[in-house]
């Protein structure tokens, strides 16, 4: 069983300033995944801005979220992963997928995201995530602990992204 979430954020700032200023800022993300998300690891692999105006990038992580007594066999007590993106300069849409350090094979996470103007230095994150583990008696476990997991993410991320964009004045 596949889950699909969306999920709605509204940002203090317009989203070219998101895009161009804030959303590939190495400061931005670094601080957001060890210090907003409490992460163990954040590692930049890669960023990549194209001559067309695409940028690629891919990021490693280690969340500090405890794995649920019934997985802990299955994947071991610590999970990293690889978020692999590309930002479509024409579309201004953010597609992911996200690679687990273990069972990438039966694991599947990818999503997109943009923004929609709301005003005057004001936008509303649209997100997308699609998920499904395919591991019999165990998978909707995982999928639950992935979901919950992503939208209390994505929660933190939301408040300290507009905290980062009052320091930088870029909600103004």
């Amino acid at each position: 069983m596949a889950v699909r979430m969306t999920l709605k954020h509204l940002f203090h700032t317009d989203p070219d300033t998101f895009w161009e200023k804030v959303f590939f800022d190495e400061e931005y993300n670094r601080r957001m995944y060890l210090e907003a998300l409490g992460f163990r690891g954040f590692e930049l692999l890669e960023l990549t801005r194209h001559d067309d105006g695409r940028v690629t990038r891919k990021v490693k992580t280690t969340p500090k979220e405890e794995v649920p007594g019934a997985l802990k066999k299955f994947i071991g007590s610590e999970i990293a992963y690889v978020e692999s993106g590309s930002f479509d300069p024409a579309k201004k849409v953010w597609t992911y997928s996200i690679s687990p350090s273990q069972l990438a094979e039966k694991v599947s996470i990818a999503g997109k995201y943009w923004l929609e103007s709301r005003g005057p230095k004001q936008c509303e994150r649209v997100c997308t995530v699609d998920l499904e583990v395919k591991v019999p008696f165990v998978g909707s476990v995982a999928e639950a602990f992935i979901e919950k997991q992503t939208r209390a993410s994505y929660e933190l991320a939301h408040g300290y992204t507009n905290k980062f964009l009052a320091e930088h004045g870029y909600d103004k």
